[in-house]
């Protein structure tokens, strides 16, 4: 793979604007997230289970990978144990929905089309990067994880939420379109190009998920204050001509550099923002599920 080059600017901007569908598509105003139920009843709403968050700090990559792959499998064989008919009542299982948020240290990952496509020496120039490398069973292809990245992996099923996988991506989509707004940033989706952006080339968060048997996995990554050079090392999503850009950036390009865009300061209008689009509470997870919040923390100090 040959690294990201940065082309003209105006040569990028004419490219896209020749793609109606694109273009239209980003300048068109996006559905009001006030009005945003997903699809979903009013009844259906009332119905919706509180979901825990819990914030791990900074967790390598390959360990959260492995938390993920332990808590699914472990809701999977919970959720599947019971009846059919008992499967609805929260009563009768001890895991429950989680909003996992947390950093990495620095790491190139790549979706499971990829799977065995990047040549070795590409890999070992990754490596030499002092930057570990990743393939997943995530949808997307390659991107950065790494510091001053707010990732959240949220570990849901499905059919408490009356959600198909569709309308739950758009759920996270909406999620980082109302965080980046009460910055003031304007953040949308284009169709055909996975992730939310900022412009037509400049994109702020990277998504890609997995869902098995209707327990979801993976999810987003927001640039909060990440250090764009890693991004330059590589063709981010395999989109040529698009890039990454941070909160941080954008609030310096609206000029106002002292804003804090910090994961800490991120964190809390992110948590409120999934709230909103996904229409339930979510609250501290060692109080919603003493079990959930166990199992997470001792997966992690493994």
């Amino acid at each position: 793979m040959a690294i990201a080059s940065i082309r003209n600017f105006g040569q990028i901007l004419s490219r896209v604007q020749s793609h109606p569908t694109t273009y239209r598509a980003f300048s068109a105003a996006t559905t009001g997230i006030s009005d945003c139920t997903l699809s979903r009843t009013a009844e259906q709403l009332s119905q919706l289970p509180t979901i825990g968050y819990v914030y791990l700090g900074e967790v390598p990559y390959r360990k959260a990978l492995e938390m993920q792959k332990q808590l699914c499998r472990r809701r999977i064989d919970e959720i599947y144990a019971l009846p059919q008919a008992d499967r609805a009542d929260l009563n009768l299982r001890q895991f429950s929905d989680t909003l996992i948020l947390l950093q990495h240290p620095p790491v190139y990952t790549n979706g499971r089309r990829n799977h065995g496509k990047l040549q070795p020496d590409e890999i070992e120039r990754l490596h030499a990067l002092d930057c570990d490398y990743v393939e997943t069973n995530r949808g997307g292809e390659i991107t950065f994880h790494g510091p001053g990245q707010l990732v959240g992996y949220p570990n849901l099923y499905l059919k408490d939420h009356f959600l198909a996988t569709k309308c739950f991506v758009k759920g996270l989509e909406y999620t980082i379109a109302e965080t980046c707004a009460h910055f003031g940033i304007e953040a949308k989706t284009i169709p055909g190009f996975p992730g939310v952006w900022t412009s037509p080339t400049q994109k702020v968060a990277a998504l890609g998920t997995h869902v098995q048997r209707y327990v979801t996995s993976h999810g987003f990554a927001l640039n909060c204050t990440t250090d764009m050079k890693w991004f330059r090392e590589i063709i981010p999503c395999g989109l040529e001509g698009k890039t990454a850009i941070s909160l941080q950036t954008l609030m310096e390009q609206h000029g106002k550099p002292n804003c804090d865009t910090s994961v800490d300061a991120v964190l809390p209008v992110l948590r409120q923002s999934f709230a909103k689009v996904f229409g339930c509470n979510v609250k501290p997870l060692e109080d919603v599920s003493p079990a959930t919040f166990k199992f997470i923390q001792e997966l992690v100090k493994l």
